[in-house]
Order: structure tokens, then C-alpha cells, then sequence
């Protein structure tokens, strides 16, 4: 007979297996849990579904007006297409409510079960992902139908429509960082909407380049891709589909690098890298 001996663990040799720094953390969600990203991702689509739907039922409509060439139609589209995205809208971040909270555990390193933590998330901060979507509804409703405004006098008003698009682009930059923010850390602290909404707009202006290029490169291309023609808003929602944990887990990964820097270092010092290897405050850590 051969006895099997067990290998014991300490503490301290626990506490070394763990990522010693944020990008360590990504990577090793990506190499290791590649299934719990998939399926995260999912998850957060089925939520969205309403919302490919009606982006999809409106490019039909507008591919049919421009090949019939009824353009007068087409603001009306427009409008009430984006109408229609709100409610949807607020579904789809009532997703992201869950999606956020299974994010913050796997990057804290506990122990996760993506489909019970991501319905858990829902039930605790669904309020909080219906005032995000709805706000982040309203804020796209106003860039897509006043942009179309716009472009459609931009021929009677050159100079004043170019002003009204750039400031229009900038504004639901913002927004959507601070919406982006705001998900982040209504998994994370038990503040009100409106206190979370001005800590994120402080948090913008601390972390700026990391978030805005995380935006860019993420909500931004698929917002683009979606607006551009049929086939790329089919190429943006399958990208969505797959890969929208891997944002949420970088919109993650950067907020709590924030939180950790400005808020926890000193008001929450037990919070501070949490789920990494060195325990002491490291500013360079992102």
C-alpha cells in the first residue's frame, strides 16, 4: 500500500501564488478563467438582447428608407429608435448591476460561481444598474438624435453644427466614463446615486488617460461599430457578445487602483490591494 501525502499550504505560501500587481491580475483571469469570463459574458448579453433588437429592427428600416430614397423619414427613425433604446438601455445595465459585482470578486481572488454571484449582484444593486442605464440612456438618446439634428442643418449652419457635434461628443464622453465609474463602485461601496455620480466624476479626473483609453478602445468601439452600417453593427454585437467581461474586468481593475490610491489608502486601509501578493500601498501598481 502506498500512503499519499498531502502537501500543506501556509499562509505565506498562499499569499505568494497570488498576483502581485493588477495587469498580473488580468492576465491570470484571462489564461485561467476563460470560461467564467465566456460565461460572464453571456450572461450580461441575454440582458442586452432587447437592445440588439431594436438596433437591428432600426438598421432594416433605415436601409430600406435609403434605398427607397425617403429620407424625410429618417430623423423619425432616428428618434424613435433611440426612444425606444432607454427601456432597454436600463435592462441592459440592470445586467451590468451583477456583472460588476462577480467582476470585484475575481479580481479580489475569492471563490466565485459566475451564474449564483451574477443573479446575487442583480438582486443587491439592481436599483443602482436601473439609474446608471436609464442615465446613460438618456445621455446616448441626446447625442444620437441631437448629432442627427445637427448633421442634417450642418449645410444651413456649418460652423454652429460643428460646435454642437464636438461639444456633444465630449458630453457623452464624460457621461459615459461616469457611468462606467459609477458601476464599479456600486459594487463596492454603499453609497446614493447621486454621491457615487460626484465621486465618479472626481475619480475621471484622477485617473484620466487609464479610463479614457479603456473607453475608447472598448464602449467606444462597439458604439461605433454599431452606428456605422448593418454588417459592422453585426461585427460590434458579436465582439460585445464575447468579450464584454473583458472591459468590465479592466473598468474594474482601474477603478479599484483608484479606490486603493485615493479613498481607501486612507478612509479603508484593510481594502487597499486587496486580492494581490503586496499588501502595502503601492502607487505605481495599475
Amino acid at each position: 500500500m502506498f500512503k499519499r501525502e498531502e502537501k500543506q499550504i501556509s499562509d505565506s505560501e498562499a499569499k505568494r501564488n497570488l498576483p502581485h500587481n493588477r495587469k498580473e491580475v488580468f492576465f491570470d483571469l484571462l489564461r485561467y478563467r476563460k470560461m467564467a469570463l465566456f460565461t460572464l459574458s453571456s450572461f450580461v448579453f441575454m440582458f442586452f438582447i432587447p437592445l440588439a433588437v431594436d438596433l437591428f429592427f432600426f438598421s432594416y428600416l433605415e436601409a430600406a428608407a435609403m434605398i427607397n430614397e425617403r429620407y424625410e423619414y429618417l430623423f423619425s427613425l432616428i428618434f424613435y429608435s433611440m426612444l425606444i433604446m432607454i427601456p432597454c438601455m436600463i435592462a441592459g445595465f440592470i445586467g451590468l448591476s451583477g456583472a460588476f459585482y462577480v467582476a470585484k470578486k475575481m479580481v479580489w481572488q475569492e471563490g466565485t460561481v459566475v451564474a449564483y454571484d451574477f443573479f446575487q449582484g442583480i438582486k443587491e444593486n439592481w436599483k443602482h444598474g436601473f439609474l446608471n442605464g436609464f442615465t446613460f440612456g438618456i445621455v446616448l438618446f441626446g447625442f444620437v438624435v441631437g448629432g442627427s439634428y445637427l448633421l442634417i442643418n450642418f449645410n444651413t449652419v456649418p460652423i454652429w453644427s460643428s460646435v454642437g457635434i464636438g461639444a456633444l461628443i465630449l458630453f457623452y464622453l464624460l457621461f459615459g466614463m461616469v457611468i462606467a465609474l459609477n458601476n464599479t463602485q456600486d459594487v463596492y461601496y454603499t453609497n446614493g446615486f447621486f454621491t457615487t455620480t460626484k465621486n465618479s466624476f472626481c475619480l475621471l479626473g484622477l485617473l484620466h488617460y487609464r479610463i479614457l483609453l479603456t473607453y475608447l478602445f472598448t464602449t467606444g468601439v462597439v458604439t461605433a461599430l454599431c452606428a456605422i452600417n448593418f454588417v459592422t453593427l453585426i461585427i460590434g454585437m458579436v465582439l460585445f457578445a464575447v468579450f464584454n467581461s473583458v472591459a468590465i474586468i479592466l473598468y474594474t481593475l482601474i477603478s479599484h487602483y483608484g479606490f486603493d490610491k485615493y479613498i481607501n489608502k486612507e478612509h479603508y486601509p484593510d481594502m487597499v490591494n486587496k486580492g494581490l501578493y503586496k499588501l502595502e500601498v503601492n502607487d505605481k501598481e495599475a
